[in-house]
C-alpha cells in the first residue's frame, strides 16, 4: 500500500512540474508583475506594470500573452503593449523584443519591417558556473531611402553565484546572472554601443533585479522588483 501511494506522490509530482514547465517562471492568468527603475542616484525613473491576459499549456509547456504598461516617473502612462512568454521542456524563453524600445521601434513604423531573432533561454536547471546561451534580434526596415537596421546581441552569459536579494516585493534567494550586450545601429550614420547586465532569478518569481553598466563597468541604473501577486 505505501508503495502505491509513493507511486501516486511521484506521479502528481511529476504532472505538477510538467505544468509549470519552469520553476523560475510559475504562471497563471492574473499573474502580475510591478518593477521599479531607478537612476544611479536612487531616483524613479519609471515603472512597468506586467499582468498575463491569457494562458494557454501546450504540449511541453505554456504560452502566454502579457500586457506591459511604461508609466514615468509621476506614474503617467507611456506606452502599452502584448509580449509572448513561451516555455518548452523545461526552458523559458526570453523574446529579444524586449531589448529594443517602443520609441526605436516607432521608428521602423512607416515601412516594412523584417525581424530575425535568436531568444533567449532560462532553464530550469540552474547551477553556479552555468554558462546560458546567447540571443539576438535584427530590425530591418525594407523600402527605406537610407539604410535602417538595428540589431541586438546578448553574450557572454553565466551564472556567476547565488544572492539574497531585497526589494518593496520581499526577500528572495536569487541565481545571478552576468551577460555583456552590443547595440549596431544604422540610420544614415553607424552608432555601436557596448554595456554589460547583472539580472537576478528567483524560483516562482523570476526576475527580482536587473543593473546595467557602461563599457567601464559603471552601474547605469537598476530595475527591481516592487510587486508580485
Amino acid at each position: 500500500m505505501k508503495k502505491v501511494l509513493l507511486f501516486i506522490l511521484l506521479a502528481f509530482a511529476s504532472l505538477v512540474v510538467h505544468a509549470q514547465c519552469n520553476e523560475y517562471y510559475v504562471l497563471n492568468e492574473g499573474t502580475e508583475w510591478v518593477y521599479e527603475t531607478y537612476s544611479t542616484k536612487n531616483k524613479l525613473t519609471g515603472k512597468t506594470q506586467q499582468s498575463v491576459k491569457s494562458f494557454d499549456k501546450t504540449p511541453t509547456g505554456f504560452t502566454a500573452i502579457v500586457t506591459s504598461v511604461l508609466f514615468n516617473e509621476k506614474g503617467k502612462e507611456q506606452t502599452r503593449g502584448d509580449i509572448e512568454m513561451v516555455c518548452s521542456n523545461g526552458t523559458f524563453l526570453i523574446d529579444m523584443r524586449r531589448f529594443i524600445s517602443e520609441e526605436q521601434q516607432k521608428m521602423f513604423a512607416s515601412y516594412k519591417m523584417a525581424v530575425q531573432s535568436e531568444n533567449l533561454e532560462l532553464p530550469s536547471n540552474l547551477s553556479v558556473g552555468q554558462t546560458l546561451k546567447d540571443g539576438s534580434i535584427t530590425l530591418t526596415a525594407e523600402g527605406s531611402p537610407l539604410p535602417m537596421k538595428m540589431s541586438v546581441t546578448v553574450y557572454d552569459r553565466k551564472v556567476e553565484g547565488k544572492e539574497t536579494i531585497t526589494t518593496p516585493a520581499g526577500i528572495f534567494e536569487c541565481f545571478k546572472i552576468a551577460s555583456k550586450s552590443k547595440v549596431n545601429t544604422q540610420m544614415g550614420i553607424t552608432m555601436n554601443l557596448n554595456f554589460s547586465s547583472t539580472e537576478w532569478f528567483a524560483l516562482k518569481v523570476g526576475m527580482v533585479k536587473s543593473e546595467s553598466f557602461d563599457k567601464n563597468g559603471k552601474s547605469s541604473g537598476y530595475t527591481q522588483l516592487a510587486a508580485y501577486k
